[in-house]
């Protein structure tokens, strides 16, 4: 929505935990308050661990055709279609343009295996998963379909890992990988190994777009999270609302102004947070 200071809105979410419940993955709650932001143009930007498979399948249910943000910031996609400014060095993929922030798959799937040798009886990799035990081992463990699951495991630029032992070593395994280039970050059930960019950034680099557009001043924008892997973004936008975890308490983010922590879990404290954000324009 433009006000005369030709200010643009955005809102960037984390989906698991977030505007999708943990346990379900239903956005039920939030329907109506997407069919009002899409109305008034205010874009809805899926920021997430999740691969391109699964956001492309999600944004068909939610009618949403805004750009999105994939593998924990590895990766921008943006409809073709979209911008009225585009750069001449944005790859074309899929029917998108992707700017790709992070390694190959096939790189870090080898960078695990040679530098974390010592912990190898102790985790397991989404891809060897499916090699050995196949998808439907991913499907039970992360309770989805076995489409879901194939999505799920669709990745371009980053692992997941299933840690099996302590957190003590669980953090040396973190250590080891940091060591040697990679980022291991926490999410809603599992460790996603990535290279060494967050959420933050690819935000970022994606909010810059937004203003870099013919008509717009400035950019305000709203970061939705509840997991440590959301901590980047929600560091970095105008606006973070951490969504209160079910089974833990809520993650800490050092900023002390514009900062909410919702009173309710996954999608309704969605709702109430981005309400409460619309309610302050000035």
């Amino acid at each position: 929505i433009l006000s005369r200071k030709r200010t643009k809105r955005i809102i960037l979410t984390d989906l698991d935990g977030s505007l999708l419940d943990h346990d379900t993955y239903s956005f039920g709650p939030a329907k109506s308050l997407l069919v009002m932001l899409e109305k008034i143009g205010i874009p809805v930007i899926p920021v997430t661990s999740k691969t391109f498979s699964e956001v492309v399948k999600l944004k068909n249910e939610l009618n949403n055709n805004h750009p999105f943000i994939t593998e924990n910031g590895s990766a921008i996609y943006i409809p073709k279609s979209y911008f009225k400014t585009t750069k001449l060095n944005w790859k074309i993929r899929n029917d998108h343009f992707l700017i790709q922030n992070g390694y190959n798959r096939d790189y870090l799937i080898d960078s695990i295996q040679n530098h974390a040798n010592e912990f190898l009886a102790e985790f397991k990799t989404f891809n060897a998963m499916q090699k050995i035990e196949g998808i439907q081992s991913i499907a039970k463990l992360a309770g989805l379909s076995e489409e879901d699951a194939w999505n799920a495991n669709n990745r371009e630029f980053s692992e997941v890992v299933v840690w099996l032992s302590t957190d003590k070593r669980k953090q040396m395994f973190a250590d080891c990988l940091t060591k040697n280039g990679l980022l291991v970050q926490q999410g809603g059930r599992f460790l996603n190994i990535t290279g060494l960019h967050t959420k933050g950034e690819a935000v970022k680099k994606l909010i810059s777009i937004y203003c870099d557009q013919p008509g717009i001043d400035k950019c305000d924008s709203l970061a939705i999270g509840d997991s440590n892997n959301d901590i980047s973004m929600l560091e970095g936008a105008d606006t973070a609302l951490v969504i209160k975890p079910r089974k833990r308490k809520p993650i800490k983010v050092s900023r002390k102004t514009k900062v909410h922590i919702s009173q309710e879990f996954g999608p309704k404290g969605w709702v109430s947070g981005v309400t409460e954000w619309l309610q302050n324009f000035s």
